[in-house]
């Protein structure tokens, strides 16, 4: 009886093993068809990039070098589209307030970042809590530029070099003030580490923008600035700031000022790089494409020009060169900062 009873029950353990792969592969087979359809939707998505107007948050104040490029960016990326790619302003937290916005969109390529240096590889350091992770919640997509920087003076401060100017400070009968865009930014680094190579006396006044530091300054209510030259240069050509000292190198158009590497001897600045990111999970064919195409925009000799007036040096490499050098500049960074005791509460 075992024997007949064991011989019985194999139809139904078949059956119900059959019943299970049956129902196993109609499982497959809808899951595969839904993957091919999911992947069909977002090669169409793709292929029809941009088919929409596109947002570009800039972390900085209208006016600001990072502002400056991503209109000139983002008014060929228009034409080159036929979509309204529009600029977006969001300063604060040098650079941070911005990046925490673009960090939250959704990483369809329809928001971008365009940000510098500071926000990705500073203020993590530097804040207690920025809202975003630089390394994981951005996708780097183009190396764009990197500015160069002039240290300027009010002319009624009454010195014309950096020698005037060191000699003033060692006096101690007037009080130099320098303004920024806020903790953190690549001027607070530079002026800092300028302090500490020289024995410069000055006290760190940060602002929301480098724009309303600059009014101050030729406001006679600060007395010093070290920002791009794209944004002190017009003053300067008018006479109504002194340059004492450039960064990285001479500029050409101030042949008579020396780096202040040339002046401070072991004393590197810091240059940012200025760039565009998307919001993690962005299609990788649509940061590919975006990436091509902001490359060949700055392949035009007109916007070589335009750039090299603004006091900016292209950068370009592939987008994995870019996660490199952000990585590499968020170590390097965090260094800098501890050395210098740099925190914002």
């Amino acid at each position: 009886m075992r024997a007949k009873n064991t011989v019985q029950s194999r139809p139904l353990i078949s059956n119900q093993i059959g019943k299970r792969t049956y129902g196993v592969a109609g499982v497959c087979i809808a899951l595969t068809m839904w993957a091919m359809s999911a992947g069909q939707a977002q090669a169409n998505e793709v292929a029809d990039y941009p088919s929409r107007p596109v947002r570009m948050i800039v972390s900085y104040a209208a006016g600001n070098v990072t502002d400056l490029l991503a209109r000139t960016v983002a008014n060929e990326l228009s034409n080159q589209w036929g979509q309204p790619v529009t600029v977006e302003n969001k300063p604060g937290v040098g650079g941070s307030l911005g990046a925490k916005t673009a960090s939250h969109e959704a990483p369809d390529g329809y928001t971008l970042l365009f940000s510098a240096m500071a926000a990705m590889a500073v203020n993590p350091h530097i804040y207690k809590n920025i809202g975003y992770d630089p390394l994981q919640d951005f996708v780097p997509v183009v190396n764009v530029a990197y500015p160069d920087y002039v240290l300027a003076a009010d002319p009624r401060l009454g010195v014309k070099t950096w020698a005037d100017l060191l000699a003033l400070s060692k006096q101690g009968t007037n009080e130099l003030n320098y303004g920024t865009a806020g903790n953190g930014t690549v001027p607070h680094l530079n002026m800092e580490a300028v302090k500490q190579h020289s024995g410069l006396q000055a006290l760190h006044v940060p602002y929301r923008a480098a724009g309303a530091a600059l009014t101050d300054l030729l406001g006679g209510r600060l007395q010093l600035q070290m920002e791009t030259s794209a944004v002190l240069m017009p003053h300067i050509k008018s006479g109504k700031l002194v340059p004492l000292g450039t960064a990285p190198n001479r500029n050409p158009e101030l042949p008579g000022v020396p780096a202040l590497s040339e002046l401070l001897p072991g004393y590197e600045a810091v240059i940012p790089w200025l760039g565009i990111l998307a919001p993690h999970g962005t299609p990788e064919a649509i940061v590919n494409k975006i990436h091509d195409d902001v490359t060949q925009i700055l392949a035009k000799s007109d916007i070589k020009a335009q750039l090299a007036r603004q006091g900016l040096s292209l950068a370009g490499g592939t987008s994995q060169a870019f996660a490199t050098t952000m990585r590499n500049d968020y170590e390097r960074l965090r260094v800098i900062t501890e050395q210098l005791n740099l925190k914002v509460d």
